[in-house]
């Protein structure tokens, strides 16, 4: 037998590789995955964006629909043509196993595959209780479901989304199981190494962020915390990377409070991690993926109770969690900066966890379930 032959053939149906977690995900996944074991072939359903070049170098692809193609062929695809026909005429045929990659509309296509050797699994990344944005792809939950159930299994990338699938279908009768989403750790390690300090004024302690700019991640509040805690005498400060609606207002807060010299906002950068590294907290009020980066690189982590991030810091068990206020925030914070001997035990915790993102660690569930 010809050794390419023995590997198993895997197809990966995504609809954009244009940005989004799903995308980034499948570009670290198709990175690390058993070559020796696995021959990857990802068909987008529209081309261009900004994981193509990762994707095209390490496995095979193919595109259906080029980049701004708005015509006869797009047409067909999204609204003339019956998914079966769809399915034979532009998806790559003959794969072991079929992987609809993205909710919605890869879902839906590959739900009317042909192909009744191949074992099928449909990933969800979205809580589709909260927001069942796919509504807008079926007639009706009813013909969603009906679509879940043509699948071998549904995978959610976390607890939280598997439980509000099943909260959202709940006569989907195939397993809901949880792999969580591939990170590239080796990349932010060795990103990490390469540490550069921009602390122009030193502070004793520096607390570190990074995510969006944007409200519901409540920089504005950590900035009143910050400030708070100058004036009690503190030696501290911040540094925030990433960009958003909100900068505006957090510069000039930082201006008028004369923080200049306390806090500096980044903004997006292209290798946060080299000065992450060298914070003495992370601080996180909602669930990112960033957080997960911070445990990866060793840094303890008061985090704002939300249940993504309950879930993923192991009830309390990875890092300090507060609940969602200003002053209980503040007042975790100061604990850990009170107390070096209890900031050092929440470091320890958090390296630990950090190497359950390990990507070796990872790829497992990934490659457990390919070859089943």
């Amino acid at each position: 037998m010809n050794k390419c032959d023995s590997k198993r053939k895997v197809l990966f149906l995504i609809e954009s590789l244009h940005g989004g977690k799903a995308a980034k995900a499948l570009a670290t996944l198709v990175q690390y995955i058993d070559k020796t074991k696995f021959d990857v072939t990802v068909c987008a359903i529209n081309g261009g964006g900004k994981y193509e070049s990762t994707i095209s170098e390490n496995v095979n692809y193919k595109v259906i629909l080029k980049d701004g193609m708005r015509g006869t062929k797009y047409s067909l695809v999204y609204k003339r043509l019956p998914m079966s026909m769809v399915y034979k005429m532009f998806v790559p045929q003959g794969n072991d196993i079929e992987i609809a990659y993205t909710e919605g509309f890869a879902t839906k296509l590959l739900s009317c595959s042909s192909n009744t050797k191949a074992k099928k699994y449909a990933w969800v990344h979205s809580d589709l209780h909260s927001n069942h944005w796919t509504q807008e792809v079926f007639s009706n939950i009813k013909d969603e479901t009906k679509a879940y159930n043509q699948y071998d299994k549904i995978i959610g990338i976390a607890g939280l989304v598997c439980d509000a699938f099943r909260k959202e279908f709940l006569d989907v009768t195939k397993p809901v199981e949880k792999i969580y989403a591939p990170i590239d750790s080796l990349s932010v390690r060795l990103k990490s190494l390469n540490a550069s300090n921009e602390d122009e004024n030193g502070v004793k302690v520096r607390l570190v962020a990074h995510g969006r700019l944007e409200a519901h991640n409540e920089y504005a509040r950590l900035l009143r915390i910050v400030n708070r805690f100058v004036k009690e005498g503190y030696d501290m400060g911040l540094w925030i990377f990433g960009d958003g609606s909100q900068r505006g207002i957090l510069d000039h807060y930082v201006k008028e409070n004369a923080l200049q010299d306390k806090v500096k906002l980044f903004g997006p950068h292209p290798n946060p991690y080299r000065y992450l590294v060298q914070g003495n907290l992370f601080v996180c009020s909602s669930y990112s993926s960033a957080v997960i980066k911070a445990l990866i690189l060793g840094l303890p982590v008061v985090a704002t109770e939300t249940p993504e991030l309950t879930e993923l810091l192991r009830n309390g068990d990875s890092a300090l969690i507060t609940a969602n206020t200003e002053e209980a925030l503040y007042a975790g914070i100061k604990k850990l900066l009170d107390d070096p001997k209890l900031l050092a035990e929440y470091k320890q915790k958090g390296e630990a966890r950090g190497w359950d993102f390990d990507i070796e660690a990872l790829m497992v569930p990934y490659e457990q379930l390919l070859m089943e």
